[in-house]
Parts: structure tokens; sequence; C-alpha cells
């Protein structure tokens, strides 16, 4: 006779796991009474594993596609989206207090993609500290002053010396002249991650037929990558 022990995913301990009845489509449930968490080891829908929510998510931060993702997982379509509209993108402003952090060189810059057709165009606005090379805070809207003055907004919790930016004149008229530098040669960093949010992202691919049609799941999805690779 073998015996295999089933380890609780919560403490993961094995002395205090006990059986716990079915669940409704006949699945072996297991209570653990050392942290009173009740839990199964099979399901009959992919989309019920614990694991799947962070596969959906990894899939979505490497080029897949809802659609591709579910085909692949051999879920629906629905689960998929709820998953990615399960939590909201932060920022590295969220978590700072105010003027606690100093940044030298501060690069902006803007990105442009549509939402349903190209009649529609979403711009992404953020920023990226050139020192420590990660991304500050991003915004989305249209390609105007208001957007960039969000994204300003955001990047006051820091204090900023200087600002690189492109020839845009709206980056003129609300940045001071004394902390604006307006220069090609020291925006190529963020120019480069444009390209890499090109590549990683599926749906702001150019000369592609992936594109969002919805504006919630344009942000969320981006939003997501900017948590995960700059702002955890």
């Amino acid at each position: 006779m073998a015996k295999v022990d089933v380890v609780c995913p919560q403490c993961n301990e094995t002395h205090g796991v006990r059986c716990n009845g079915h669940s409704a489509s006949g699945a072996q449930r297991y209570i653990c009474k050392l942290c009173s968490k009740t839990f199964q080891l099979n399901f009959s829908y992919s989309g019920a594993k614990p694991d799947t929510h962070q596969t959906i998510v990894n899939m979505a931060m490497n080029g897949s596609g809802c659609r591709d993702t579910a085909r692949v997982l051999g879920i629906s379509l629905n689960t998929v989206l709820r998953h990615l509209k399960k939590f909201p993108p932060k920022q590295v402003a969220d978590n700072i207090d105010a003027e606690a952090e100093v940044v030298i060189c501060c690069e902006a810059d803007e990105q442009g993609s549509y939402v349903r057709c190209k009649a529609n165009p979403r711009w992404l606005f953020y920023a990226d500290d050139r020192i420590r090379k990660r991304a500050l805070a991003h915004v989305f809207g249209p390609r105007n002053a208001s957007t960039l003055q969000r994204l300003l907004t955001l990047l006051s919790k820091f204090n900023i010396a200087f600002y690189m930016t492109d020839a845009w004149p709206v980056y003129t008229v609300l940045l001071s002249a004394t902390s604006h530098v307006v220069s090609k040669k020291y925006t190529q960093r963020i120019e480069r991650y444009n390209l890499n949010l090109r590549t990683h992202i599926k749906r702001l691919t150019r000369r592609t037929l992936c594109f969002s049609k919805s504006e919630e799941m344009h942000d969320k999805i981006t939003g997501w990558y900017f948590t995960i690779h700059h702002y955890q």
C-alpha cells in the first residue's frame, strides 16, 4: 500500500491535512486543521486552478493576446478577461511620501496606439528615471496638454532636477525652462523602451491584426506591464 502526503498550500504542513468531502464536480476536498484552510488538488476546469491567474498575466506580458491565452490554456475568453481585470495597476508614486525621493534626470515621452479603430487613438504618457532605469508613472489619454498635466501631477511627488524630452511644444509650455532639456540625445533610453513595450505587448505592435477593443483592457494590460517590471 502506498501513502501520499497532501501538503497544505497555505502553511505547507502535511500532518494536519484531512479529507473534507467532495466538490460539486466530485473532486476530493481537503481541510488543514492547523490553518483551517480548505482546498482541492484536482480541477475539472483549468480556469479554476490556483496558478491560472499568474499564467494568464505572464502570457499577456509576453506577446499573447486574450484569445491566444484562452486557446492555449483551454479556458474561456471571459475567464481570461476576468483575471486581467481583477487588480488595478499601480504607480511608483502611489507608494512614496511627498518629496521623499530625488530624481536627477527624468525622461518623459508619449507613445501612440489605438482602440477599436485608428480613428480612436490612445496615447500613453510616461516618465523614466534615467539613473535607476525604472518607470516612475504613466497615464493614458489624448495627446494634449491635459494628459501631460496629469502625468506631471503624479511626478510632483518626486524631487526631479531635470526633465529630458523631445521637441513637442507642449512640454515647453508646462515645464520650467530652468529644469527642461530638449534633446533627442537624452531621450534615447525611453525611446528604446518604447520598442520593448511594442515587442512584449501584442496590442501595441505596429502593422498587426492585434489591437484593443476596449480602453479598459488596453490600459490595464499596459499598466500590468509597468506594475510587474517597474512598480513592484
